[in-house]
C-alpha cells in the first residue's frame, strides 16, 4: 500500500435540509497539530453545535481516531475516519463544524452528510506520497573542496559542514538518487571519498 497525505489545507461547505456543515481537512504530523487546528477551528465558529472529528498520523497509520462530538453513535467522526482510511491517507487531519437547522437528518442522513464533506475534498486534493529519504555524510580531502563543495550545494539540502582531518559534509537526500550521487563523486574524486549513512527517515512530498 503506497501511504499518502494531502497537500494543502482544503475546506468546503455544505447546506443540507437546513443544516450547514463546514469540512475542513489539513496535513499534520503530529498529535499537537490536531489540538491546536481543532482549537482555531472552535474559535472561528464559535457558536456550532458539533465539532466532529477524524485523523490518522504514522507511516503504518499507527495512530486513528474519531470523535462523533454529540452526534449518533457512529454517524459522524467514525464515517469520516473510514472515509480518511479507505482513501490509504495518513497525517491527515478532518473536522466538520456542523450548524444545526432545526430539521433532524436521522441517522443516515448524517452518514451521508459526514462523509460527503471529506469525500468531496479527497476527489480534488493534491497528494503528498511517502518517500525514503538519507541523512549522508560525505567525507573529503581539503584540496577536494573546490570539486565537491558547489554541487552540493546546488543540488542538495546542506544541513552541515565540519572540519576534522577531512572536510564532512552532511546532506539530505532521496533514497532513489544514492547511486546517482555515488557514481557522480566516485568519478569525480577518483574514488576519494568516504560514504556514511546517518540517518534514514520518511517523507510527505
Amino acid at each position: 500500500m503506497l501511504m499518502k497525505s494531502i497537500k494543502n489545507v482544503m475546506s468546503t461547505e455544505l447546506i443540507i435540509n437546513k443544516s450547514t456543515f463546514i469540512t475542513v481537512i489539513y496535513p499534520i504530523n503530529a498529535v499537537d497539530d490536531v489540538l491546536k487546528k481543532l482549537n482555531e477551528v472552535k474559535e472561528q465558529y464559535k457558536d456550532a453545535t458539533h465539532y466532529c472529528t477524524a485523523y490518522i498520523i504514522g507511516d503504518n497509520q499507527e495512530i486513528q481516531k474519531f470523535d462523533d462530538n454529540g452526534e449518533p453513535s457512529k454517524t459522524a467522526g467514525y464515517r469520516m475516519l473510514e472515509v480518511l482510511k479507505k482513501n490509504d491517507l495518513t497525517n491527515v487531519f478532518a473536522v466538520t463544524v456542523r450548524f444545526y437547522g432545526g430539521i433532524k437528518l436521522g441517522a443516515g442522513g448524517l452518514v451521508r452528510a459526514y462523509t460527503k464533506g471529506v469525500a468531496s475534498l479527497i476527489n480534488n486534493a493534491e497528494f503528498s506520497y511517502k518517500q525514503t529519504y538519507y541523512k549522508f555524510k560525505l567525507s573529503v580531502d581539503f584540496n577536494s573542496i573546490g570539486k565537491v563543495e558547489k554541487h552540493i550545494r546546488d543540488n542538495y539540502l546542506l544541513f552541515d559542514v565540519e572540519y576534522t582531518d577531512k572536510v564532512n559534509y552532511y546532506i539530505e537526500l532521496k533514497k532513489q538518487d544514492l547511486e546517482s550521487l555515488k557514481f557522480y563523486f566516485i568519478e569525480v574524486l577518483n574514488g576519494n571519498i568516504e560514504f556514511t549513512l546517518v540517518d534514514e527517515y520518511f517523507k510527505y512530498i
